[in-house]
């Protein structure tokens, strides 16, 4: 038998007030519902790729020339865990010894990737790709290199006039060290620019510019004088008379 008009439109008033009360607690429902779903999803274990930083140990005589591949792992960790990676990277530790060629090649294992401390219970390596990458290397040397003016330091005459030639550094060489190559061609090390009075007695300290050579210098300051300051020195100095 079909149904009254009457029931018809008691049901559709029924619907309309289930879905029209209480918003407000509904929606409130439907937001907690939400927020649970994402915390239980955060924690559930997953498999993503992360790229990782590349940093050898390299014994003291080497220098790495170039940057190396970009290194990616496949992890298994919660995702929550993963987004924390990506702000802090794993790290591949490798140690390259003195007697390593100029290429060598590096095989990478999962073994090899460290993970930071206060995710290493959660998260597990499984894959590291590409599974080898190329370092290239060149030796470092060392040697005694003289400091040379140019007319970087100068001293100031009373009458303005100035002069780059007499003035004397302490000492008179320094150490570099660095790439073979730059050791080999580096013919002197320049100071900084420094202006000294004439008749100024005084040893001042002159710092070393060593931008963009690529090497290291010891001591990386020496001392400069007016080199009459030095002179008047020697002069003072008494002469033991000769038995």
């Amino acid at each position: 038998m079909p149904a009254s008009p009457v029931s018809g439109a008691t049901w559709q008033r029924r619907l309309h007030e289930i879905a029209s009360e209480r918003l407000g607690l509904k929606a409130i429902a439907l937001l907690i519902a939400v927020l649970l779903w994402l915390v239980v999803s955060a924690r559930q274990p997953t498999e993503g790729f992360v790229r990782v930083r590349v940093s050898p140990t390299l014994d003291s005589t080497l220098v790495l020339l170039a940057g190396t591949t970009e290194v990616r792992v496949l992890v298994a960790a919660r995702a929550a865990d993963l987004v924390k990676l990506a702000a802090d990277p794993p790290v591949v530790r490798r140690s390259v010894g003195g007697d390593a060629p100029d290429t060598l090649v590096l095989d990478l294992t999962p073994a090899d990737v460290h993970v930071p401390p206060e995710l290493a219970d959660h998260v597990r390596v499984l894959d590291v790709q590409p599974r080898s990458i190329v370092l290239r290397f060149e030796t470092r040397a060392s040697r005694r290199v003289p400091i040379v003016n140019d007319g970087r330091v100068v001293v100031r005459a009373d009458s303005g006039v100035r002069t780059s030639a007499d003035v004397a550094f302490e000492p008179q060489a320094v150490r570099v060290t660095g790439p073979r190559r730059v050791v080999r061609r580096l013919q002197a090390i320049h100071p900084y620019a420094l202006t000294i009075a004439m008749n100024d007695t005084m040893p001042h300290v002159a710092e070393l510019d060593t931008a963009g050579t690529g090497v290291q210098v010891q001591p990386a300051q020496v001392k400069v004088q007016w080199h009459g300051a030095t002179a008047a020195a020697s002069a003072d100095t008494p002469v033991a008379p000769k038995p």
